[in-house]
């Protein structure tokens, strides 16, 4: 009698199987719909969040290189500029000759580069510099092969940044004021500038007065100019 019972029991038609499919389908679309915008502000934090920390990073990373140096320049130079020999005036392999010229005993010169790319710009540390030889080197690797790279593209959390330096010297020494706007793809400002104030240290060694170019004091200057910077540190000891 069980057996008989059990059969006679109706199952699911097609139609209500089409039914409660179609319900569940409505509730995890609504359930969606609220999940989705809380999905999207959560994801835009978390890109806030990685936007600032790489914009801390770069400014820390350029600061804490510059404020043990002697003397400094920073300028800003095309592509073109970074490769030409040291007989060219637009070239930065004559800046290297005249900082080189003048050392004092113990001193090295170091040089590092934010170059544009088509994430913008990019952090390059070519580390001690012996000569001009040695930087044509370098900036080709850098420029062929990514070579020297202080982050990986995926660092750079498809921002685009523009440097700003400015140096100011008086009796009280000489300080560096370096800033950073971070920028989304369409152009937009996605962090504020960022200020890095310093002072040099070492400064009764200086025969060349630090210094950055004019057009680096703002963010007007164009999406392709690569940022040179020279240094030198002093060894003591």
């Amino acid at each position: 009698m069980k057996i008989k019972r059990l059969l006679k029991k109706k199952a699911f038609t097609l139609i209500e199987m089409i039914v409660s499919m179609s319900i569940m389908v409505i509730l995890v679309a609504a359930a969606m719909a609220v999940f989705n915008p809380v999905k999207s502000v959560i994801g835009s934090l978390d890109e806030d969040i990685v936007t600032n920390n790489v914009t801390d990073t770069l400014t820390n990373y350029v600061s804490n290189k510059l404020k043990t140096a002697t003397t400094y320049n920073i300028s800003g130079y095309t592509t073109d500029n970074l490769k030409k020999n040291s007989d060219d005036s637009n070239g930065v392999a004559m800046r290297v000759n005249l900082m080189k010229g003048d050392m004092d005993t113990g001193e090295n010169m170091y040089c590092m580069m934010l170059r544009t790319t088509s994430k913008g710009y990019k952090l390059y540390d070519f580390g001690k510099i012996n000569n001009v030889s040695d930087y044509l080197t370098k900036v080709n690797s850098a420029i062929s092969n990514s070579k020297y790279a202080v982050f990986e593209d995926e660092f750079y959390n498809n921002s685009h940044y523009k440097f700003a330096f400015e140096t100011t010297s008086s009796d009280k020494g000489s300080w560096c004021r370096m800033g950073v706007n971070t920028y989304d793809e369409n152009g937009e400002i996605k962090v504020s500038e960022r200020v890095q104030m310093f002072k040099l240290l070492n400064m009764s060694l200086l025969k060349i007065t630090p210094s950055s170019a004019a057009e680096l004091t703002d963010y007007s200057y164009s999406d392709d100019l690569n940022i040179v910077i020279l240094y030198r540190i002093k060894v003591f000891g």
